[in-house]
C-alpha cells in the first residue's frame, strides 16, 4: 500500500518533529489545526505540515494517520477518524503511536479495522527528532507493522517489536513506566524535603548514594510541570497495564495524581521553549509547593 500523503494528529513537540522530517523525507504531510494554538500552527507552517481542515478533510487526503498526542485523547481520535472513514466510505493506516495500554490498543484496533482500515500499534521511545539525527524508535507491531516501513530513516527508526497489537504498546508503557515514574517520586520526595525545609541538604546527600541517577532527575524537574498534563493520562494506562497482568498499580495511580497536581501550579501552564534557562531546581521547588499549599 503506497504511502504519499500523512496526517500527524496532533503536530506538538514529538508530532511536529516528525512531520518535519517526514516533509523533507519527501511525504506530504497534513494536520488539522483549526483548534491549535498561534505558537503551533506558525510552527507547522514553518516545517511545510499543511493544515488540512477538520478529520473528514484529512481521511479524504491520507493513506497513513500518526496519532501522537495525549494517552487520554487517544480513543476519542481513534473513534472521530473511524467514523470519518467509515463516511467516507475510505480504507487507510491508522497508527496509535500514543502511551495506551496493551488493552487500549486492542480497543482502538476493532474501531479502526470495524471502520475498515488497517492499525498498527506503534511504542515511540526516544525524545522529538533533531538535526543529530537522533531519531526516536518507532516499535511497531501487529500484522500491518510493516507498512510503516517506508518512514524509516525519515525522522524515525522503524523497529518491528511483535506480529500482535499489544507489543508496541507495552514496550512504551514499561519504558514511561520507569522514566517518569522516577520522576514522579524524586520530585514527590524533593517537594516534601521543601515542605519541612531541608531541601538542599538532602540534595547534597543523594548523589553520593545515588550517584548520576540523581542528576538526571533533579535537572527534570525545571520543566517537568510543564511536561505534566500529559504525563497523567499516561500513568493511568501505565497502572492498568500493570493491574491487568497482577502486578501493584498503586504507585503509577499516585503518580498520576501528582502530575495532575503539578498540571494544576503556576508552572503547568509554562510553554517548555520558554523556560528561563537562569531557574534552579530549588527555585522551581519553591513556587511548586508555594502554590500546592496555597491551593
Amino acid at each position: 500500500m503506497p504511502i504519499s500523503t500523512i496526517a500527524i494528529l496532533s503536530p506538538g513537540n514529538m508530532g511536529s518533529a516528525v512531520g518535519r522530517f517526514l516533509v523533507e523525507g519527501g511525504f506530504d504531510v497534513v494536520a488539522c489545526l483549526g483548534e491549535r494554538s498561534d505558537f503551533t500552527r506558525e510552527r507547522a507552517e514553518k516545517y511545510g505540515i499543511r493544515d488540512i481542515g477538520g478529520i473528514d478533510d484529512m481521511v479524504a487526503a491520507s493513506d497513513l494517520v500518526l496519532s501522537i498526542l495525549d494517552p487520554a485523547r487517544a480513543e476519542e481520535i481513534a473513534e472521530a477518524t473511524a467514523a470519518a472513514m467509515k463516511k467516507a466510505g475510505k480504507s487507510l493506516v491508522f497508527a496509535d503511536c500514543n502511551a495506551t495500554s496493551p488493552a487500549t490498543a486492542e480497543k482502538l484496533n476493532g474501531l479502526i479495522e470495524e471502520a475498515g482500515g488497517k492499525f498498527v500499534d506503534v511504542g515511540i521511545i526516544g525524545g522529538a527528532p533533531d538535526r543529530k539525527e537522533n531519531f526516536p524508535n518507532f516499535c511497531t507491531s501487529g500484522p500491518h507493522a510493516e507498512l510503516l516501513q517506508p518512514l524509516d530513516g525519515k525522522g524515525v527508526k522503524i523497529l518491528k517489536v511483535g506480529d500482535e497489537i499489544g507489543a508496541g504498546s507495552a514496550i512504551k508503557i514499561c519504558n514511561g513506566a520507569w522514566n517518569k515514574g522516577a520522576f514522579a517520586l524524586y520530585t514527590a520526595v524533593m517537594l516534601a524535603a521543601e515542605h519541612y525545609g531541608f531541601t538542599e541538604i538532602l540534595r547534597e546527600r543523594l548523589p553520593k548514594s545515588q550517584a548520576g541517577t540523581v542528576d538526571k532527575l533533579d535537572a527534570a524537574i525545571n520543566r517537568l510541570p510543564s511536561l505534566s498534563g500529559r504525563y497523567v493520562g499516561e500513568m493511568e494506562q501505565v497502572a492498568e497495564t500493570f493491574a491487568s497482568i497482577g502486578m501493584p498499580d498503586g504507585f503509577h495511580d499516585a503518580s498520576a495524581q501528582l502530575f495532575r497536581m503539578l498540571n494544576d501550579t503556576s508552572l503547568g501552564s509554562e510553554r517548555r521553549e520558554l523556560i528561563p534557562d537562569d531557574r534552579t531546581t530549588l527555585d522551581v521547588l519553591k513556587i511548586l509547593i508555594q502554590d500546592i499549599e496555597n491551593s
